[in-house]
C-alpha cells in the first residue's frame, strides 16, 4: 500500500481587527521546527521582519525557517491545489480567513483532497468589540457562525476590556460552546502547540477549559519509558493540563503521545524518538520542580 502524507489544515477566523494577522505572524516566526504554509489575502499586512525573509517570488514569501506565506487571490481551490503540489509538502497549512468568511465553508475544502485533514478552526473574539458585532443586524449572523464553527476560541485584546466585561464574555462563550477550550490572547502571543494539533476531526471534546493569562508551559527531554507509565502520570495531572505531547521510546517501539481536548492517545512513530516532552497547563499545574520529580521518579529504578 502506498503511504500518503496527510497535511493538517488550520483555519484562523475572526472579524477585521480581531488579531488574526498578529497570531499568524507569531505562528510563522515561532514555528518550532514546523514547515508551515500560510494562505492569506494580503501577506503585505503580516509585517514580517526583513531579516526573517529568505526569498520573495511573486505572490509567495519564503522565510528562513522554512515557512511559506502565499496570497490566496480570487480562487481558493486553485490556491489549495498549488500548495498541495509543493515538494516537500508542508507540515501544516494555515488559512487566514477574511473577516466576514464562514470558516465552516472553507473547511469543506479539506475534504476535496485526500491528503488534507482539518486540524481545527480557531476563532478570535475581540473583547472590546464583541457586543457591537453580536448586536449588529448586518454582522450578527456571520459573527455567530464564526463562533459556532470554532474548535478553539481565543479572546483577543483582553487588556482593552475591564475584568467584568472579560468575565461576562468568557461565561457567554462557554455557554455557547461548552465543549470548546477558551483562551485569552494578547498581541498574538500563544504557545504554538495550543493552536496547532487540535485534531478536530478525531477528538471527542470534553467540557471546556478557560485559560487565563498565566497558563504554564513546561518542556524537557525524557529517557525511554513505558507509555502506560506516562499515561498514568498524565491521568493524575489531567485536570490541570490542557495539552501534552511526547515523542518517546519503550519496549514496543517509538511512539507519540498526545493529550488534547481532555483525551489521551498514542500512535506509533516512524524514526528515532527524540525524547521531547511538552506540557501546557492551567495556573494550577504543578511547577517545574514538581513536574521534574513526577516524570523522572522512576529513572533510578
Amino acid at each position: 500500500m502506498t503511504h500518503i502524507d496527510i497535511v493538517p489544515l488550520t483555519i484562523i477566523s475572526g472579524f477585521l481587527g480581531s488579531g488574526k494577522t498578529s497570531l499568524l505572524n507569531h505562528l510563522l516566526t515561532q514555528s518550532a521546527g514546523r514547515r508551515i504554509t500560510a494562505m492569506v489575502n494580503d501577506f503585505g499586512a503580516l509585517n514580517i521582519d526583513a531579516e526573517l525573509i529568505a526569498a520573495k517570488h511573486g505572490n509567495q514569501i519564503t522565510l528562513a525557517n522554512g515557512c511559506v506565506c502565499c496570497s490566496i487571490g480570487d480562487d481558493l481551490m486553485r490556491s489549495f491545489m498549488e500548495v498541495m503540489q509543493q515538494s516537500p509538502l508542508p507540515d501544516h497549512i494555515i488559512i487566514e480567513a477574511s473577516g466576514v468568511a464562514e470558516p465552516s465553508r472553507i473547511a469543506g475544502f479539506a475534504s476535496v483532497d485526500r491528503q488534507l485533514r482539518l486540524d481545527g478552526i480557531v476563532t478570535l473574539v475581540d473583547a472590546g468589540a464583541h457586543n457591537v458585532h453580536s448586536n449588529d443586524p448586518y454582522l450578527a449572523d456571520n459573527y455567530a457562525k464564526q463562533i459556532e464553527a470554532a474548535h478553539l476560541l481565543l479572546i483577543s485584546k483582553p487588556d482593552l476590556a475591564d475584568a467584568a466585561t472579560l468575565e461576562n464574555l468568557q461565561n457567554e462563550l462557554a455557554a455557547q460552546k461548552p465543549n470548546v477550550p477558551i483562551a485569552q490572547m494578547t498581541h498574538g502571543m500563544l504557545p504554538i502547540d495550543l493552536v496547532l494539533g487540535l485534531n478536530a476531526a478525531e477528538e471527542i471534546r470534553q467540557p471546556h477549559d478557560v485559560i487565563e493569562h498565566g497558563f504554564m508551559q513546561w518542556a524537557t527531554h525524557l529517557p525511554p519509558q513505558p507509555r502506560a507509565t506516562l499515561i498514568a502520570k498524565l491521568e493524575n495531572l489531567r485536570p490541570h493540563v490542557l495539552r501534552a505531547k511526547a515523542v518517546l521510546q519503550d519496549d514496543e517501539g517509538a511512539y507519540v503521545l498526545h493529550l488534547a481536548g481532555g483525551r489521551i492517545s498514542t500512535e506509533p512513530h516512524e524514526g528515532v524518538a527524540s525524547g521531547h516532552f511538552v506540557l501546557i497547563g492551567k495556573p494550577q499545574m504543578p511547577d517545574a520542580t514538581a513536574l521534574e520529580k513526577i516524570f523522572r521518579q522512576n529513572e533510578a529504578a
